[in-house]
């Protein structure tokens, strides 16, 4: 069982890139017993809906890099709540300017889309996001 490590992620950057795909960059923090590592920045791929996954599906090129037991099944776990819970798409945050919120273009006719988080976390050892209670 993995030391008690606690993820919060603060936000979700989508760039749509020239040869038409997406990327995005993940920024939270991480705590393991207290001890906060902020401001943590990792860039993912991008896929699109097809026959085998039914929403959008990020992929880290080497999660163990970052040396955070369970980081796998938090992205996992985070790509199911930002686009099977939430819906969220990057093609239609880009092309429509929904108003949100938690969701804010950068810049005027950008390819640039930004999605904030509520205070949460994602436990390690209950796989499973709690909001954070001020």
């Amino acid at each position: 069982m993995p030391a008690f490590i606690k993820l919060h992620p603060h936000s979700l950057g989508f760039h749509h890139l020239d040869n038409g795909s997406y990327e995005a960059e993940l920024s939270f923090s991480v705590e393991q017993y207290g001890l906060m590592v902020r401001n943590c920045l990792i860039k993912l791929q991008l896929f699109a809906p097809n026959e085998f996954h039914t929403h959008w599906w990020m992929v880290c090129e080497d999660p163990a890099q970052l040396n955070v037991p369970g980081f796998a099944v938090f992205l996992r776990s985070l790509e199911k709540y930002v686009f099977a819970t939430l819906k969220y798409s990057p093609e239609e945050a880009v092309m429509n300017s929904p108003q949100s919120a938690n969701l804010r273009l950068i810049g005027s006719g950008s390819a640039s889309s930004e999605l904030f988080f509520e205070k949460m976390y994602f436990d390690i050892t209950q796989v499973a996001f709690h909001l954070v209670k001020d």
